[in-house]
């Protein structure tokens, strides 16, 4: 039996979810989002090696095989960490998803939009440089710094806020003359129309496309998904329904490292 647990700070690793689901890729998929402590790209480098420790043991306490880091930041800081702590585990990085995606193109420079931390980390230009090429030119542009994932983690993925900020983000990478942009956030592709719509002109990598490609195989399951938080059950669930317009039951979760308890939503 094919398991697999997808970790992310809140509703963005939902996109990954989305296309693991679709494409029947397990016999179940445990979803946990750390709602509680959103958003991870902001927070210490510590911290959140703390956090995706404590969820990717309550993940192999449940028999998964195969852990997704839905997060660009906790990928950033947090993959080979969680490689050398879990080497019974396949551990797969949205990043390494991401810069896949890139080599599809033939691209001299290119944008990142993504958090604060990840943008700190430079894991992205170093990574394009590393398996790319080092002649591509790379700007890494923050949008940790606005309403954008917050407004993206209530559910609301359209609209004049969103538009605004948006651009507020990628105006200065586009003033760079990028000819592509990879969201290096996963709540970005919940809005990827609203930025193909603004930037019609520009290449776009959704790494939640491209990370479910190391899990592809010959089988097809009939998958069954479980979804848990850290934070608000309830409001994660509505938010769940207007995102991916399913009605799978949200479960609380309290993780540390002497108690893994599971609250029903």
């Amino acid at each position: 039996m094919s398991k697999i647990g997808i970790l992310d700070s809140g509703v963005g690793g939902l996109s990954v979810l989305k296309e693991v689901y679709l494409n029947n890729l397990a016999d179940e998929v445990y979803f946990l989002g750390d709602t509680k402590y959103f958003p991870y790209g902001i927070k210490p480098v510590e911290f959140i090696q703390e956090r995706v420790f404590e969820i990717v043991s309550f993940f192999k306490s449940l028999g998964v095989e195969e852990v997704i880091i839905a997060c660009n930041t906790a990928s950033s800081v947090a993959y080979d960490f969680l490689k050398d702590r879990f080497r019974d585990l396949k551990i797969h990085s949205i990043v390494l998803g991401a810069i896949e995606g890139a080599k599809n193109y033939k691209a001299k420079k290119i944008g990142v939009l993504a958090t604060r931390r990840t943008m700190e980390s430079n894991i992205y230009p170093r990574l394009i440089h590393e398996k790319i090429s080092d002649k591509i030119e790379v700007y890494v542009q923050s949008c940790s710094e606005g309403p954008l994932l917050e407004t993206i983690e209530k559910g609301i993925v359209e609209g004049e806020l969103i538009e605004k900020e948006i651009m507020r983000c990628i105006d200065p990478l586009v003033e760079k003359n990028i000819e592509g942009l990879i969201l290096g956030c996963t709540h970005l592709p919940f809005v990827k129309k609203v930025i193909k719509d603004l930037y019609p002109n520009l290449f776009v990598v959704d790494p939640s496309l491209e990370v479910i490609n190391f899990l592809r195989s010959d089988s097809n399951f009939n998958t069954k998904v479980e979804i848990f938080v850290t934070g608000e059950a309830e409001e994660f669930q509505g938010i769940l329904n207007k995102l991916l317009g399913m009605d799978w039951i949200v479960k609380k979760v309290t993780l540390d490292r002497s108690d893994v308890s599971v609250i029903k939503g």
